[in-house]
């Protein structure tokens, strides 16, 4: 059905002016769920007429559209010999057709099927029955036992029909103990009977189903549903969509958005992304409950998991929903793919587990060490991942642990150590630790110096590394030890480490030249300063001073130039670069080289 057909339909069906009194409150579902189908229609595109009889040709179309043999009973033509085949009205004939072939009509139907009358109820229970193959199964019944108060009234043939129908919850009784079988079924009243019958047809095709993941009900209302097949779709619910709930009784109540909960099971009608009719059930007879279940994985049995619970220590056999969904560790899996001694987080609905988180009860995960905490009862370490993630680990308190081949102890870890973790059932039994020893060459930014001193290198190419300074950190300068509190900022080291542990730290009483370089705009002789104007890696223009002194030396070109008459050789526009340091942010000149030669 095309998305103007389903707007067409929707729209008929909230513009029946005779389906809005309390008294067709009941069936307003059934109506909803049947138009939308294409099974019925209106009377005229404002009326439903809910108490008007249905022909029984009307109710043989409505059960061949229902199973989705309408497009067969387009091309199909009445057998030349069926009787009265010109009473069949002519829109009808495909339908009949069709139902003659899939034995609907049969015995004395076949030979007087009086197409005009009105259906009765026990006629409805014979169509519906033969309609779904049970024909055989409702010939098989060897005693009767209907216990309606009338039940002398149904006639004999159709007493195993009527008595299989109600077995199947496709009709039923009368609050007052009757079946009333010669009672004519209304158009209301048949679309009901329809929806039963559906329980046992296949309408996948025009029916999705899945369960509740998640309903938002702020700005814009959807329900995301896991499909049957796995697939996670997103529904956008509007006013017009109906939802309804069905009981064990198989009668539908008119519920909210907000009544649907994680794991509810449900049909819907949708056009692409909008929901149109929303149906939530439950296929079984348990309640229709939401919990979670915790623990290990004890056995796989085919339709259930056998689990032991976390909080009771008891093992407990759950059923599971056919179309369950499985992930392990953080993956999608399949239920064959779970194994004894996996924990495992168990949702159900209705009794039934329709989705399970599995993780393997023995991994191994590597990634570089962050941290070591003893802080807690039993320690902790913490990993950055091989995708990026950091994850923390708790540390069984008699941990096997190995450090570049060798025995260690868990202190002996260091941050920066590529480590495997073989884990058992979330905690670390046994560490695989090499250390990562490294060099870095650079100059000191910041120094730190508190219970653990820390100190900041910018290296060769400006990215900075941060290094711990230990009591086993060896520290020379010119070949004489010496201590953290002698090392400055701008001093030029050479550090070994191993992680951020610095091992060997060779200290240079040097600080490295900073270098500005621009082009002149003035001279200022009296303050000995030169102004620049150079551009930013921003690509912004802006200015500096340069500040020298008698000591300061100045080339123009390769020849070394008196600082006396410096305003005698420098110009405006000429292209300078300075060498010097900068000192409480003031940039004092070793070195000034105008780039322009006499």
């Amino acid at each position: 059905m095309s998305f103007s057909d389903i707007n067409r339909v929707f729209a008929s069906v909230l513009n029946f002016a005779d389906m809005v009194h309390e008294r067709y409150e009941w069936a307003r579902p059934y109506v909803e769920k049947m138009a939308l189908l294409g099974v019925i229609t209106g009377k005229s595109p404002d009326a439903f007429a809910p108490d008007d009889p249905v022909k029984r040709v009307e109710f043989i179309a409505m059960i061949v559209r229902l199973m989705g043999l309408e497009d067969e009973a387009k091309n199909k033509a009445l057998p030349s010999d069926f009787p009265n085949a010109h009473s069949i009205p002519l829109w009808a004939r495909g339908y009949v057709a069709v139902a003659l072939e899939k034995g609907i009509i049969s015995g004395d139907d076949y030979a007087y099927f009086r197409p005009e009358d009105a259906t009765k109820r026990f006629e409805a229970a014979v169509f519906a029955v033969r309609a779904l193959g049970l024909e055989n199964e409702a010939q098989s019944i060897k005693n009767i036992n209907l216990a309606f108060k009338d039940t002398y009234e149904i006639p004999l043939g159709a007493r195993k029909y009527v008595q299989l129908a109600v077995e199947k919850k496709i009709l039923s009784g009368f609050e007052d103990g009757s079946f009333r079988p010669k009672e004519n079924i209304t158009r209301a009243q048949s679309t009901k009977v329809l929806n039963q019958i559906a329980e046992y047809v296949d309408i996948s095709d025009r029916m999705v189903t899945g369960r509740v993941e998640s309903v938002k009900t702020d700005f814009l209302n959807y329900i995301d549903v896991r499909l049957a097949d796995g697939t996670l779709k997103t529904y956008f619910v509007g006013s017009e969509c109906g939802i309804y709930e069905k009981d064990q009784q198989g009668t539908l109540n008119e519920i909210t958005l907000k009544d649907l909960v994680p794991g509810t099971k449900l049909r819907i009608i949708a056009d692409g992304n909008s929901a149109r009719y929303i149906e939530a059930f439950s296929d079984d007879a348990q309640s229709t409950t939401f919990k979670t279940i915790a623990g290990i994985l004890r056995s796989v049995l085919t339709g259930y998991v056998v689990v032991e619970n976390e909080e009771t220590g008891d093992s407990e056999t759950y059923p599971l929903d056919a179309s369950v969904r499985v992930t392990k560790d953080e993956k999608a899996s399949s239920i064959l793919q779970l194994i004894p001694g996996d924990m495992v987080t168990l949702m159900l609905y209705g009794g039934k587990v329709f989705n399970i988180e599995a993780e393997s009860a023995e991994k191994k995960v590597k990634g570089s060490v962050k941290s070591v905490s003893f802080l807690a009862k039993n320690p902790v370490i913490t990993l950055e991942l091989e995708d990026g993630s950091v994850e923390d680990f708790e540390v069984k308190e008699d941990v096997e642990v190995k450090r570049d081949g060798k025995s260690a102890e868990l202190k002996s870890i260091k941050n920066q150590d590529e480590v495997t973790l073989y884990v058992e059932y979330r905690k670390v039994t046994k560490i695989e630790a090499k250390s990562t020893k490294r060099s870095v060459s650079g100059v000191v930014k910041e120094i730190s110096i508190s219970d653990v001193s820390k100190i900041t290198v910018t290296d060769d190419e400006g990215a900075e590394h941060t290094f711990t300074v230990t009591q086993d950190s060896k520290i020379t300068q010119d070949r004489k030890t010496i201590t953290i509190f002698d090392v400055k900022p701008n001093f030029y080291v050479e550090v070994e480490a191993e992680g951020d542990e610095i091992l060997k730290m060779e200290v240079t009483a040097r600080q490295v030249l900073n270098v500005v370089r621009g082009t002149a705009r003035y001279v200022h002789e009296d303050a000995e300063v030169i102004v620049v104007e150079f551009e930013t890696e921003q690509g912004r223009m802006t200015t500096a001073e340069i500040h020298y002194s008698g000591d300061t030396v100045f080339l123009k070109g390769n020849r070394e130039v008196s600082v006396k008459n410096i305003a005698d050789y420098i110009e405006e526009g000429d292209e300078i670069i300075a060498a010097g340091r900068y000192e409480r942010g003031i940039f004092y000149a070793d070195v000034v080289i105008d780039l322009v030669t006499f």
